[in-house]
């Protein structure tokens, strides 16, 4: 049974998502298209999973911060962090992947949730860009 994070920081999710929303933010799919033109600029991103979907974004769009919880509508999730991507021809790899996520505070087992999500869209995870926080508060 997967353990849920829920926002520690609610009362700020209104105010992060009308920013998300002035810029134009829409959450994506790992397994898009509009990922995979992504996934070839190379920059940090972040990700949750939550209800089965794996999604991501830029961490700013058009000047805004985007944050975990409106990546997930506001709701829990089993994994939140940020990840870095390489894409080579047909060869796509996870080279950076961890459960940093001040909203969320997710436990280090939360990256096993992370790796598969990403595996299981066909995205190999690099054991050695694996980093585990453990943030979560008593």
């Amino acid at each position: 049974m997967p353990r849920f994070y829920h926002n520690r920081y609610p009362e700020l999710f209104d105010s992060e998502l009308r920013a998300a929303t002035r810029a134009g933010f829409v959450p994506l799919e790992v397994s898009s298209a509009e990922f995979e033109a992504l996934a070839v600029e190379g920059e940090r991103m972040i990700y949750v999973v939550a209800s089965g979907r794996l999604l991501v974004s830029k961490r700013q769009a058009r000047g805004e911060h985007i944050s975990h919880p409106v990546l997930a509508d506001g709701g829990p999730v089993e994994a939140a962090g940020e990840f870095e991507v390489m894409v080579h021809g047909r060869n796509r790899v996870v080279t950076a992947l961890n459960n940093l996520s001040g909203h969320y505070q997710p436990r280090t087992e939360s990256l096993r949730v992370a790796v598969e999500a990403f595996e299981r869209r066909g995205w190999h995870v690099s054991q050695g860009g694996i980093h585990a926080y453990d943030l979560e508060a008593p």
